[in-house]
């Protein structure tokens, strides 16, 4: 049980000031920077806090996605507990607290990633791990990160591939993408759905950029990606199965460094599966190198 001046509340029911300091101290471990001037406003994400006596002591936030299966949502969720360390029974009691509030008559997955570990502990069951493991959650994945130098290449082709980049607004180009996109992950768990207006709202964030390809004006490939600090990193990219082994995925992942290189990225990174060998080797192919391994738990409700 919680202690008696311990409770579990509704994230809205916060001010963004209280949430602001709880960041503060949990990111510096120090000083509360100045308040500012919309301190006082409610904070306005979905999630869960942990507030003992009037201090906020943890907090769960999460966002929603629909997901490639029907009546299922998909939360991820972000956050964790101060003062005292993770995977304690304050812990917990926000786990539990945040599974009942997200129970409703529809399926809800609830995915977390854990902490950062060096590639040669792939094996390994951390603590963390262990935990969510012990509140129900099923391991799901292993997501290998990959970065290396953004550089030109020269890639022969044999079929007449065109990459444009795309600023969105065009209602079939996106139900297009959105079918390419099913299709791409319908075989993969902890897959958030897209829509056209959400490939609308991700492309009016200014970080954020479009490539498409065609072939005989038909949509064949896409790439999403996120330019920051002079480093691009790769969100999705995806060929329609159709295309694969006649140099399309090649001929796209090469604008892609051609296009960071113009944008004045030093960088290009991105993400794969442990266990989809196809996206590992692209990136291998073209200098990307795994750097580390986020594993990812999930729960059915």
């Amino acid at each position: 049980m919680l202690d008696m001046t311990a409770t579990c509340i509704d994230l809205k029911k916060l001010s963004k000031g209280a949430v602001r300091r709880f960041y503060d101290v949990f990111e510096q471990r120090g000083a509360v920077s100045a308040s500012s001037a919309d301190d006082d406003e409610g904070f306005k994400r979905e999630g869960i806090a942990l507030v003992v006596g009037a201090e906020v002591r943890g907090l769960f936030t999460y966002k929603g996605f629909a997901s490639l299966h029907a009546d299922t949502t998909l939360y991820f969720l972000a956050g964790g507990v101060l003062v005292e360390n993770r995977h304690t029974r304050h812990h917990q009691a926000l786990i539990e607290s945040l599974i009942l509030k997200l129970k409703t008559d529809s399926k809800v997955e609830i995915i977390v990633s854990l902490d950062r570990q060096p590639m040669q502990q792939a094996d390994e069951v951390t603590e963390a791990e262990s935990f969510w493991l012990a509140q129900g959650f099923s391991s799901l994945d292993t997501q290998i990160h990959y970065q290396g130098a953004s550089k030109s290449f020269d890639v022969k082709n044999k079929i007449d591939f065109s990459v444009s980049e795309y600023a969105g607004g065009n209602e079939a180009t996106n139900l297009q993408l959105c079918h390419l996109y099913r299709e791409a992950y319908k075989r993969r768990l902890g897959i958030p759905d897209v829509t056209p207006d959400s490939i609308n709202e991700q492309l009016s964030i200014p970080s954020c950029s479009y490539l498409i390809m065609h072939h005989n004006r038909q949509l064949i490939g896409q790439v999403a990606l996120f330019i920051s600090q002079r480093e691009c990193y790769v969100d999705s990219i995806y060929v329609k199965r159709s295309y694969w082994g006649m140099g399309a995925a090649d001929k796209l992942t090469h604008s892609l460094f051609d296009y960071a290189e113009k944008k004045g990225c030093q960088t290009v990174s991105g993400t794969a599966a442990s266990n989809n060998q196809a996206s590992r080797a692209l990136m291998e192919r073209f200098g990307l190198v795994a750097q580390y391994q986020v594993k990812r738990v999930l729960l059915r409700l």
